[in-house]
C-alpha cells in the first residue's frame, strides 16, 4: 500500500500519550522461590502503586502453568525510599512475603498461599523514623535481616547501616543494629550455614560503582556480629552483588579489570571468571539490581554488556578461563533483574518489536510471562533501532541509537529531512538500549527522529568510558551531545535546523549545558534537570552527597570548588542560551527541588526568551502517575511544533 505524504511530525498516529502513560506498567524486583516467580509491578493508572505479582512455573512443565496472580490488595504499595530511589521492598519466604508499604515505609507481612484472594496485610514494625530495603530471612534467629535507615531530626544526613527485625513472638517487630560504621550498605546475604553473612559497604564521597566493599560479618550463636572482615582484599575496584553457593563458596561481581567481572571466593583463595571485555556489573541505584544467578546444574547465568549490548553467558564453574556458553541473542537485546528457576534464566527481556515482559529461557526458547504492555504494536508501524557510532571532538567513539520516523501509513515530504529528538540519559551512569520504548514510538511514528546518545560516562562500556565524565561532568557529555548532532546532519539523517534536545534529572541538566554552548537547536526539554549546581550540592541527600564532587573534580588539588560549580551552572550562563526551553517538574522531588526548574525559566522568561514550566503537584523524582506522564508528553509535542512551525 502506497504511502499517503504527510509534514514530518504531523503524521497521525496509533500511539497516543495517554496510550504511553496508561499502558505501560513498570516492573521492578524479581525474586524466585522454588519454582515460583514474585516481581513488583508498577501501574501509573493507580498513581504509581507498586503491587506484588507471583506466577507457578513447575520445573517438570515447559512453559507456564496459570495466569500470574495478584498478591498485594490496594491501597498497599510495595515501595521502599531508602536511598530515595528505592528497591527491594519485597521478600518472599514459604510461609510469608514481607513488603515495605509506601505510604509509612514500615514492613508489612502477609500469609503467602497461592491460589488465594489477596490476604490482608499486618504491620510488623512500628518505627516512624526509620526506612527499609533489600532483605534476607534468617530462620535459625526468626528474624529479617535488612538495610535500615534512620532519619532523626537532629542530623543533617540519616544514618545507614545493617538492622534485624525480629519475628519472635516475643519480640515481634524490634528493631537492632547489626553492623554499622560505614557510610551505605547494600545486599546482605546469608551463607547456607547461617554462620556468615556477605554485603557490599561504601563511604562517602563515592558512589558504589567507585569503591564498594566486599564484606562478611561472623555471626555467633546469638546472631550478633562477632567480627568483620573484609573479602578478597586484594581487589581494588567496586564489587557488586555477592550470592552464596550451596557449596559455601561466594560468587560477586568486582571491575579491578576495568570490566565488572565475575569472581567466586572459596577456600580463602579468589578465582576470577573471564569475560572479555563484558561489563557484568550494574550501578546501584536501585537495591535488589542483579546480573548473574546459580543454576541447578551448577553453572552460573551472567548478563553483560559488551559495547552497550546485551549478552547472556552460562559459566562453566571449574574452568575460570573458560570456554563459557553463550547464549544466542534471538529472543532479547537487554535483560534485567536477571534470577534462576533450577535451570531456567528469567528476568526482565527487551527486544526491539516487542515492549519489555516478564519471562524466561528454557532450552533456547523465550517464554513470555507478563508483557509491560497489554497488547503488540504491528511491526511495520515501528521504527527499529540502529546502532551509530561517531567520535567526539577528541576523536573518542560515541555510541548510540539511531530511531528514523517510522509509519505504516505515512511519509514526509522527499525534500526535507524530519526533526530529530536527541535524548540524554540520566545518572549520568545510566545507558540507552535499544529494547522497544513507547515513548520514543510516540515520537517517529508522528514523523521525528530519535537518537538516545550513550555520552561519555554512560554504563556498559567499561570504567575508561565511564571515567571520560569524571572531573568533566558539564563537558564531556555536551559535547557528546553536540557531536551527536552535527554527525546527524552530515549523514542527512536530520535538518540542521530541526533539532532538539530533551533529558530527564542528569540528562535534563546535559540538556541544559548543551543550550549553554550550542545554539544546534531549535527546542529543548528538562525533565526534572539540574541547573544550579551549589544548589544542589548544598541540598541534595546523602547518597549522592558525593557524587557532584567526583564529576565535577571538585575535591581535585587546586581547583575552586565554587569557580566550578557557578561556572558548570546553566542558571549561571542562563544569559548564554537561546533556544526555548520547556521544564517539567514534580514539587514532591527531593533529589533536584523545584525551585532549580523556576529559576531557570524565569532567568529565560526574562530575556524574552520561549519558555514553559509545568509543575506536577503529587510528583517526585521521575513521574509516576498516568495523568502527569499522559500532560508532559502532550505538552513536549506540542511545544516542539509550534518552535518548529509544524
Amino acid at each position: 500500500m502506497s504511502k499517503r505524504t504527510l509534514k514530518f511530525g504531523r503524521w497521525p498516529s496509533p500511539v497516543s500519550a495517554g496510550f504511553v502513560a496508561g499502558k505501560a506498567v513498570r516492573f521492578q524486583s524479581l525474586q524466585s522461590l522454588g519454582d515460583w516467580l514474585y516481581w513488583t509491578q508498577m501501574d501509573p493508572t493507580q498513581n504509581g502503586r507498586a503491587t506484588l505479582m507471583r506466577v507457578y512455573l513447575p520445573t517438570a512443565t515447559r512453559g507456564l502453568d496459570g495466569e500470574a496472580e495478584e498478591v498485594l490488595c490496594a491501597p498497599f504499595s510495595a515501595h521502599s525510599k531508602v536511598h530515595e530511589y528505592g528497591g527491594g521492598a519485597f521478600l518472599a519466604t514459604p510461609k510469608w512475603i514481607f513488603f515495605v508499604n509506601g505510604a509509612d515505609q514500615q514492613v508489612w507481612q502477609l500469609r503467602n498461599i497461592p491460589g488465594t484472594l489477596p490476604d490482608k496485610p499486618r504491620q510488623l514494625t512500628n518505627a516512624s523514623d526509620w526506612r527499609f530495603a533489600d532483605f534476607v530471612y534468617d530462620e535459625q534467629h526468626q528474624r529479617l535481616i535488612c538495610v535500615g535507615e534512620r532519619h532523626e531530626k537532629a542530623t543533617p544526613y540519616p544514618q545507614n547501616l545493617l538492622v534485624t527485625i525480629s519475628l519472635a513472638k516475643e519480640s515481634r517487630g524490634e528493631v537492632l543494629p547489626l553492623v554499622k560504621g560505614d557510610d551505605f550498605y547494600a545486599s546482605p546475604r546469608l551463607s547456607p550455614d547461617g554462620q556468615h553473612l556477605a554485603f557490599v559497604s561504601w563511604n562517602l564521597p563515592d558512589m558504589q560503582w567507585d569503591n564498594a566493599l566486599l564484606q562478611v560479618a561472623d555471626l555467633d550463636r546469638q546472631g550478633k556480629a562477632e567480627t568483620t572482615r573484609c573479602l578478597a582484599p586484594e581487589l581494588n575496584g567496586a564489587s557488586f552483588q555477592p550470592e552464596w553457593d550451596r557449596n559455601g563458596a561466594l560468587w560477586f561481581i568486582n571491575d579491578e579489570t576495568g570490566y565488572g567481572q565475575l569472581y567466586r571466593h572459596r577456600h580463602d583463595k579468589t578465582e576470577h571468571f573471564v569475560l572479555d571485555q563484558t561489563e557484568c556489573g550494574a550501578p546501584l541505584w536501585n537495591f535488589g539490581m542483579k546480573t548473574h544467578g546459580l543454576l541447578a546444574d551448577g553453572r552460573i547465568a551472567v548478563h553483560g554488556l559488551q559495547n552497550g549490548r546485551s549478552i547472556l553467558t552460562l559459566v562453566n564453574p571449574s574452568a575460570p578461563t573458560g570456554p563459557h556458553e553463550t547464549v544466542h541473542q534471538n529472543h532479547f537485546c537487554n535483560i534485567e533483574q536477571l534470577v534462576t528457576l533450577d535451570n531456567r534464566v528469567a528476568g526482565i527481556f527487551s527486544c526491539s518489536t516487542q515492549p519489555q515482559t516478564i519471562g524466561f529461557l528454557d532450552n533456547g526458547a523465550l517464554f513470555e510471562i507478563k508483557n509491560s504492555v497489554p497488547f503488540k504494536l504491528p511491526v511495520n508501524e515501528l521504527s527499529i533501532a540502529q546502532n551509530l557510532v561517531f567520535e567526539n571532538r577528541h576523536g573518542q567513539k560515541v555510541y548510540g541509537y539511531y530511531y528514523p520516523p517510522a509509519n505504516a501509513s505515512f511519509a514526509g515530504p522527499e525534500d526535507e529531512k524530519p526533526p530529530v529528538i536527541l535524548t540524554a540519559h540520566g545518572g549520568p551512569t545510566a545507558f540507552a538500549d535499544c529494547g522497544l520504548k513507547l515513548k520514543i514510538q510516540f515520537w517517529t511514528s508522528r514523523g521525528f527522529g530519535c537518537f538516545d546518545i550513550n555520552y561519555s560516562g554512560s554504563w556498559g562500556f567499561g570504567k575508561t568510558y565511564r571515567d571520560r565524565l569524571c572531573g568533566q561532568w558539564g563537558i564531556a557529555d555536551t559535547n557528546d551531545m553536540i557531536a551527536g548532532a552535527q554527525y546527524l546532519v552530515d549523514r542527512g539523517l536530520a535538518a540542521s535546523d530541526r533539532l532538539l534536545i530533551s533529558g530527564s534529572s542528569a540528562g535534563g541538566y546535559t540538556v541544559l549545558q548543551t543550550l549553554v554552548h550550542s545554539d544546534l537547536f531549535a527546542a529543548g526539554a528538562s525533565y526534572y534537570g539540574i541547573s544550579d549546581l551549589a544548589r544542589l550540592n548544598g541540598s541534595t541527600h546523602k547518597f549522592e552527597a558525593g557524587y557532584t564532587a567526583s564529576l565535577l573534580g571538585l575535591n581535585e588539588q587546586g581547583v575552586d570548588p565554587d569557580a566550578i560549580l557557578a561556572g558548570r551552572s546553566p542558571l549561571a550562563k542562563a544569559e548564554r542560551i537561546s533556544t526555548p526551553v520547556i521544564f517539567f517538574q514534580g514539587l514532591q522531588d527531593k533529589v533536584v527541588p523545584p525551585e532549580q526548574a523556576e529559576l531557570m525559566m524565569r532567568a529565560l522568561k526574562k530575556r524574552g526568551i520561549k519558555t514553559v514550566c509545568k509543575n506536577f503537584t503529587n510528583e517526585g523524582h521521575g513521574f509516576r502517575r498516568s495523568q502527569s506522564i499522559k500532560t508532559a508528553l502532550e505538552m513536549e509535542y506540542e511545544f516542539y511544533l509550534d518552535i518548529l512551525g509544524i
